[in-house]
Order: C-alpha cells, then sequence, then structure tokens
C-alpha cells in the first residue's frame, strides 16, 4: 500500500463528523482508488481510537470490518448516537456523510502547502516520459517494474498494468491504443501518448488536463522511483565514494541520496538546463 495513498485516505476519514457515517465507496470517488484500495489503507489506520475509521462502513449499511473487532465498531458508533440493529446502521441514508459533503478536496490535493503530485504508471514505449516526472517529484511506476504473475506475452502485461493501475488509484499512460482501451473498460484513468519526444508527451498531459508540475523538486529517484533524502553532514562520505559526485562542492551543495538505490542527486547545471526545457511548456 502505497503510503501517499493511505495518508489521503486517513485525511478523509478524519474529517468524518461524529454522529455521522461514510461508506469505502464514497472515499473511493474522492481519491480516484479503488474500493478495496481504500479498505485496505483503512485497515492499516494506525491510530484507529484518534482516526475515527470506525465511521466507515459498507455501501449496504453493513458495520463492515475493524481492526479492533467489530463489537468494538458497533460500541463506538452507538455511543456516538448512531442506531445499530444486528450489524446495519439505522437511518443510513439520513446519516450517510456523502461525497459531496467532504471539506477536503485542497487538503487531499495539497501536502505541506505543496500541490499533489499525481502518480502513474506508464508502459515500456514511455521509459523518457517517465524518468521526467519522476523529476518533476510524480510518483511513476514503469512497466518492466511491474511484477505480473506470468511472463508469457505482452497481453499478460497488459492485464498486469490495468490491474496494478486500478489497484494503486494510479494514471496508467500508455502509447497502447488496445491497452487504453481496456483500461478505461476497468474504469481505470487513462491517458494514450500520441507524440515519441518526451517534452511533447508531457505537453500531451497538460492537452488532457492532467495538472502535472512543472518544477524539477528533489523527491524521488530518476533511475528507481523510490524516495531521496537530504544527505546530513555527518553522511558525506557516502558522496566521495561517488566518481560522478563533484566532491569539490561538498559542504557547499546540498546533496540528496535515494533510499533505494544510494543514487546521489544535487542541483548543478542539469537543473537550470531542465527548467529552461520545462518553461517552454508553461
Amino acid at each position: 500500500m502505497d503510503e501517499d495513498f493511505q495518508e489521503a485516505v486517513l485525511n478523509i476519514v478524519k474529517q468524518i463528523p461524529e454522529g455521522k457515517v461514510t461508506t469505502y465507496g464514497e472515499i473511493a470517488k474522492e481519491i480516484t482508488g479503488s474500493v478495496r484500495a481504500v479498505g485496505q489503507a483503512v485497515a492499516k489506520n494506525p491510530y484507529p481510537l484518534i482516526i475515527p475509521c470506525h465511521r466507515v462502513v459498507r455501501s449496504n449499511g453493513d458495520v463492515g470490518g475493524y481492526s479492533l473487532g467489530v463489537d468494538k465498531k458497533i460500541r463506538l458508533l452507538r455511543a456516538e448516537g448512531i442506531e445499530i440493529k444486528g450489524r446495519k446502521v439505522v437511518n443510513f441514508e439520513k446519516i450517510l456523510f456523502k461525497k459531496s459533503q467532504f471539506q477536503i478536496k485542497m487538503a487531499i490535493r495539497e501536502k505541506k502547502g505543496e500541490k499533489e503530485l499525481l502518480r502513474f504508471v506508464t508502459d515500456r514505449m514511455l521509459g523518457k516520459l517517465s524518468t521526467w516526472l519522476r523529476i518533476l517529484g510524480h510518483d511513476t511506476v514503469y512497466a518492466a517494474e511491474v511484477k505480473s504473475k506470468s511472463v508469457e506475452g505482452d497481453e499478460d502485461e497488459d492485464k498486469a498494468l490495468v490491474a496494478f493501475a486500478e489497484h494503486e488509484a494510479r494514471i496508467l499512460l500508455t502509447r497502447d491504443k488496445n491497452l487504453a482501451s481496456s483500461a478505461r473498460k476497468r474504469g481505470v484513468q487513462c491517458v494514450q501518448i500520441k507524440t515519441d519526444d518526451a517534452m511533447e508527451q508531457l505537453k500531451e498531459l497538460l492537452r488532457h488536463n492532467i495538472n502535472i508540475n512543472l518544477e524539477p523538486v528533489p523527491a524521488r529517484c530518476s533511475e528507481c522511483n523510490a524516495r531521496i533524502r537530504k544527505v546530513e553532514e555527518w553522511e558525506e562520505d557516502i558522496l566521495k565514494d561517488k566518481s560522478y559526485v563533484p566532491t569539490d562542492m561538498v559542504g557547499k551543495w546540498d546533496f540528496w541520496v535515494c533510499v533505494r538505490c544510494g543514487r546521489i542527486y544535487w542541483e548543478g547545471g542539469h537543473w537550470r538546463n531542465m527548467r529552461e526545457r520545462l518553461k517552454l511548456l508553461k
């Protein structure tokens, strides 16, 4: 379960007022995710007595599951004045807190004052676009990184990409018309890319109203998509072990390291060049 997705789900759960309930489906509509993925995120709530996930029930009014037990969930709901008969919420429609009532759209789409960084999964023909999206801070999984149960052909990988995009509520980007059609039939948000050049592909996303970030940010590894973090002063020895790092700038510039593959990043001339290219898209 992606931590950003779980955070978005729990941000919604925090908004459900006492004496009201919402459903996994209502939350899924708000963040363009699957009901199953929302259920998994709610189940992993680390603070069930603080973040009120007991107020999330099934679409038929059944109370559903709860990490502290169904009996505990029913007691918590009743303590808030919600009437329960058997496992069903009485007056369900009357006390349902619907998607249209969520007052946190911007809270979900902004993180610490920053624009939300959309999440993508891309097919094998969009390797360069994947790199650019990562440079722009977007969580972007490339097709080769998606594990499928079968490796017998392209059809199996296409199915795996659609299933992955659906499960993690990612936007699927593809050059393949058939894959795009298959994704849309499953309700997966998808953009079929028509051009070959990476800059033109970014323009296509903008034309499809995909509000991508257009400023390089030190957030994702362009190689493996893992998060990168700032290198602390006491860690500067790891910079000297990399032949490509400008060691004369150690102690003067900020550096970042990928938490997975160890690749080092810094804002050098290449960042200025990228910014100049991206200015043309604005």
